[in-house]
C-alpha cells in the first residue's frame, strides 16, 4: 500500500501544476515589466499632450485661468 502511496503522490507532482513554487526573480520581472508599461504609457500621454497644445492657439495658452471668487459668511 505505501508504494501505491509513493507512486500515486509521484504521478500528482508530475502532472499538477506547482503552485506553491515560485521561479527566482519573478517578482522582479512583475516590477520591472510594469515599470516599462508605466514609462511607455507616460510617453504616449506626454506625446498627445504635447500635439493638442501644438494646436491650441496660442492666446488660450498664454491666458490665466480665471480667479475663482470665495463667499465669506458674516462673522
Amino acid at each position: 500500500m505505501q508504494s501505491s502511496n509513493a507512486a500515486h503522490t509521484r504521478a500528482e507532482g508530475h502532472f499538477l501544476p506547482k503552485i506553491d513554487q515560485h521561479e527566482k526573480g519573478s517578482a522582479m520581472g512583475l516590477i520591472r515589466a510594469d515599470a516599462e508599461a508605466r514609462r511607455e504609457k507616460t510617453a504616449k500621454l506626454k506625446a498627445l499632450r504635447l500635439a493638442h497644445e501644438a494646436t491650441e492657439p496660442q492666446e488660450a495658452a498664454a491666458k490665466p485661468p480665471a480667479r475663482k471668487r470665495v463667499k465669506r459668511g458674516r462673522t
